[in-house]
């Protein structure tokens, strides 16, 4: 894998959430808000990061709610809504990461990545399920089959559809990586990787230079269709 761009994008907060007032502040923003889904998903696909990049801004210094019910008011923003940051790994692969609050429409996939011999379209890692694509050197995009595997199938109804949503299986993982004696897919050190790697594209907004991790990490096993299987039952 040598490179790829990850987009998270929208209008903000404001429009949904009863009190959104803390996502405008220190703390807040939309790389600590959903970054943790994407760096979390990055290492698990790359590894850790090494250094990072960025540059940040917010389109307005205030926000009017327009969720019930405090429709109407008008908030403060004191932290970006807007960073575009560039992620060196460890193993020299680099990845473009846009995460913005000031955006009301776009056209990008949610994460792509490319290596030597070929692409890998992955969906929200927000959430689990979605479609993987993949394309080699013929440059044909396919659909991977993925009905086999217990995350991809969906366990909520939603007024859009089903959704693939087992937000617990980290924790299932941690209890069963306990009882074999062996690293848990959602340990400490990745949780605190994924937090410097945040942290770090915010000090690179501020300072306007590349900022080295002062954490790393190792890539997890990869979680195949029969290992979910045993955390279901």
């Amino acid at each position: 894998m040598t490179s790829g761009t990850c987009h998270v994008m929208s209008p903000g907060m404001e429009m949904w959430h009863p009190n959104p007032d803390f996502f405008f502040l220190p703390g807040g923003g939309p790389v600590l808000d959903l970054g943790p889904y994407y760096i979390a998903n990055l290492i698990n696909l790359i590894g850790p990061v090494k250094r990072v990049a960025a540059l940040t801004s917010m389109a307005n210094e205030t926000r009017t709610i327009t969720s019930e019910p405090r429709n109407g008011e008008i908030i403060p923003v004191k932290t970006p809504t807007n960073i575009h940051a560039l992620l060196e790994f460890a193993n020299g692969a680099t990845v473009s990461l846009a995460a913005s609050w000031d955006v009301f429409a776009h056209r990008h996939s949610n994460m792509e990545l490319y290596g030597t011999e070929g692409s890998l379209f992955v969906p929200d890692p927000n959430f689990f399920g979605g479609t993987v694509e993949t394309a080699g050197r013929d440059r044909t995009i396919r659909v991977i089959d993925e009905d086999d595997h217990p995350f991809g199938k969906p366990n909520q109804d939603l007024d859009k559809g089903g959704r693939a949503n087992y937000r617990t299986a980290g924790l299932a993982d941690m209890a069963v990586a306990l009882i074999e004696g062996r690293d848990a897919r959602c340990s400490l050190e990745r949780a605190l990787h994924g937090v410097d790697v945040m942290a770090a594209i915010l000090k690179s907004g501020e300072t306007g230079a590349f900022v080295p991790l002062s954490t790393t990490c190792t890539q997890p096993a990869a979680l195949d269709a029969q290992a979910a299987a045993a955390l279901l039952r």
